[in-house]
């Protein structure tokens, strides 16, 4: 009932958007009455190919972290858990071009770090044009940082608590420092966090049964520096070198595991286990800027050379106790190490000629990845009091390398009412793979891929206006799924990397209106060929595998709404995504009707104090393997409140007010194999934020706009 109580409010809020008469503009759902806009320009622009939202504009916006930002701006959602998508799609975060390598908490807390006064403006690309880099089909670009700054001494600091199962808390901190052509600044974050979940599977195979319940915890410490300094060497010339570092230290996850095996003996097998885990890793990235203006028109010659590196040492620990039947025990134990070194390369070049109506951009970038892994296992009999021993069949080492060139050119016109961007991308890959498991094994590939974009706007009169776009691009496996490692789970699954596996190959159409400069309709086209699916199967009698594999295709068609409106001190923004997906391959087809609804809605209760309360609603759906059985429905309530001239913000309320999320159901089906998973944890989540500014001195134009050149292959980390 509560579920069809939600749609029919929605509903309600859609028709009274179409209702209001009043003349606003889209920045509406987001702006402050009392902003000063520069030049009349307005906080959300939507060009060709893009949406530009000016945080410097709002101060709303610039009192508050990215984390709180995205979940104002026109059609992206956020979960606040470091889930974002773009209209059912997945992004991609760059910040000024970089890639933020991370996902999941640490995503989460990054974004909570980066504040809106440090932020010029977002770009939002619902398909990414010939100029970046072909993986992937959606991204969120923080394109400029804020290049106005105090001359002197300015920077920010600030607190975040969080309450679900266990505490969170986190700090962090910005200071720039800037003289003459000189700035230096430097930012870092740092925290611990604790949760708790619960796991019920279940696998049904030939002739056996295999119940588990797993119970875990996790706990851990994380730093996230950054330090950089900007060099304006003459009025046409910019050099920027910037460092980025992110370090978990004494991450753990203790997991007690009861396993129950049925077969046709007469008595069930069961395990005890207890499996913790504990990692430590570090990123670290160096990127390199030098850009001259070369007329006056804003012409541009930008070089960027980029490395990232990864070092990341884990081990997992397993204590098995086995109940054979009647009162017959026994205790294996079983240790499993492992290293993974990560180490990227890239440069790029890329000259941008600007005329009247007219602009030019050619570019090349190469990228040189090397992967190296290897893990151990060591097998003994606690119940003998024996040591552990290495099983030399299960060592494993991996080595991987891709090198990759890339051409790209771009045409973009733009005269009112018409604005028209076409491009070509050409990528060149190529890949060695050796692993060492018994045999030495070694596979080399190449292969070539083109990349068209384009996208054309047309302005109408009253703010309408109408754009078509189409995309190409791909979406590359991570290097941990192409290594063939296997890694077990429990005594009962195990799961490894596929190194056949291709990248997913995507095409994409969209047409989209725009009504009164308020209301969006989008409808758009996808086609995935070699989707890369999850694969459970059974292994053996009492085994499940989970591995990954191209197979099939995915088509899908989505009708994309946003209906702002505004009613007094209430703004509202309501997005409406209904989809209809084909999920095929040579044996099986599986159709889907996927609905998304959610409710934006903020209330300036005064000057100081902003209310807001978000709702999103998502069905239950299916594709060529998995089931979803759950829908969900997710409440958040929060508040934001400035003062002492908007230098301090605090920002508090409860996200999934109802816990949805941590009730979840999932079947994958595979022949007559099928794995059930349910999951229980705590996902309603309790926070306070205080962010506090200070600056001294006078507003001046210092920081530049840095570029990053290897955004797809940290993404793949």
């Amino acid at each position: 009932m509560k579920k069809y109580l939600c749609v029919l409010c929605f509903m309600q809020f859609i028709i009274m958007g179409f209702a209001q008469t009043k003349q606003t503009s889209i920045q509406d759902t987001i702006k402050i009455s009392d902003v000063i806009v520069l030049a009349e320009r307005p906080l959300v622009q939507r060009k060709a190919d893009r949406m530009i939202v000016n945080v410097e504009h709002s101060k709303l916006l610039k009192s508050r972290s990215l984390s709180n930002i995205l979940s104002l701006i026109p059609d992206v959602d956020y979960d606040g858990e470091g889930g974002i998508s773009i209209r059912g799609n997945g992004v991609k975060i760059y910040e000024n071009g970089r890639v933020v390598n991370l996902s999941g908490a640490q995503l989460k807390r990054y974004l909570s770090s980066l504040r809106g006064n440090d932020i010029k403006n977002l770009e939002i690309l619902p398909q990414a044009t010939a100029e970046y880099d072909a993986e992937g089909g959606t991204a969120i670009l923080v394109v400029n940082r804020q290049k106005k700054h105090e001359y002197g001494l300015s920077g920010y600091t600030g607190s975040e608590y969080e309450r679900k199962s266990r505490n969170s808390l986190s700090e962090f901190t910005g200071l720039t420092y800037s003289w003459g052509k000189f700035a230096l600044y430097a930012n870092m974050a740092f925290g611990q966090s604790e949760s708790r979940s619960k796991i019920d599977e279940n696998d049904y195979g030939h002739d056996v049964t295999v119940d588990s319940r797993s119970e875990s915890t996790d706990k851990g410490h994380y730093y996230m520096p950054k330090l950089g300094f900007d060099l304006y060497i003459s009025p046409k010339q910019y050099l920027g070198v910037e460092w980025l570092g992110s370090y978990s230290k004494d991450y753990s996850n203790d997991c007690l595991v009861n396993s129950s095996i049925a077969d046709n003996s007469q008595h069930p097998t069961g395990i005890k286990s207890f499996a913790p885990y504990t990692l430590r890793d570090n990123n670290n990235n160096v990127t390199l800027n030098y850009e001259w203006t070369t007329d006056t028109l804003g012409s541009k010659l930008n070089v960027i050379a980029d490395y990232a590196g990864k070092r990341e040492r884990d081990l997992y620990e397993y204590e098995n106790q086995y109940t054979l039947g009647i009162g017959s025990d026994s205790i294996i134990s079983k240790s499993q190490p492992s290293y993974e070194c990560i180490d990227i390369y890239s440069a790029q070049i890329d000259f941008a000629k600007i005329l009247k109506h007219h602009q030019f951009t050619v570019g090349a970038k190469y990228v040189y990845a090397d992967i190296n892994y290897n893990s151990r296992l060591y097998l003994g009999n606690t119940t003998l009091a024996g040591m552990l021993y290495e099983d030399i069949d299960q060592r494993a080492d991996f080595k991987y390398s891709e090198r990759r060139l890339a051409i790209h050119g771009m045409y973009r016109y733009n005269f009112a009412p018409w604005e028209i961007h076409a491009g070509v991308r050409d990528e060149y890959t190529e890949w060695n793979t050796r692993q060492w498991v018994k045999d030495k094994l070694r596979n080399s590939r190449n292969g070539n891929n083109l990349f068209p974009s384009f996208f054309v706007k047309r302005d109408m009169e009253g703010g309408n206006a109408l754009s078509l776009s189409y995309t190409q691009s791909i979406n590359r496996p991570s290097y941990q799924m192409v290594n063939p490692f296997v890694f077990h789970l429990s005594e009962t699954s195990y799961k490894e990397g596929n190194p056949n596996l291709k990248g997913e190959l995507l095409y994409n159409a969209a047409l989209q209106f725009v009504l009164k400069s308020r209301y969006v309709f989008s409808l758009s086209a996808l086609f995935i060929d070699r989707k890369i699916n999850e694969i459970y199967e059974q292994v053996g009698e009492k085994q499940t595998r989970y591995t990954l594999k191209n197979d099939g295709t995915t088509k899908r068609l989505t009708l994309y709404m946003g209906i702002p409106f505004t009613w007094g001190l209430w703004n509202c923004r309501n997005n409406v995504e209904l989809s209809q997906s084909l999920y095929e391959n040579s044996t099986k087809r599986v159709n889907d009707f996927g609905v998304v609804l959610s409710s934006f809605n903020r209330f300036k209760v005064s000057k100081q104090l902003t209310a807001m309360a978000n709702i999103r609603y998502i069905r239950h759906y299916k594709q060529l393997y998995l089931i979803q059985k759950t829908d969900y429905i997710g409440v958040d309530v929060e508040g934001d409140y400035s003062c002492f001239k908007d230098r301090l913000n605090v920002n508090f309320g409860v996200k999934d007010l109802f816990n949805s999320r941590g009730k979840n159901k999932q079947i994958f089906r595979n022949g007559d194999f099928e794995h059930h998973s349910e999951f229980d944890f705590l996902s309603r989540k309790f926070f306070v934020s205080a962010t506090f500014s200070f600056s001294a001195g006078a507003k001046r134009a210092s920081r530049h706009d840095k570029a990053y050149s290897n955004e797809e292959d940290k993404e793949r980390m």
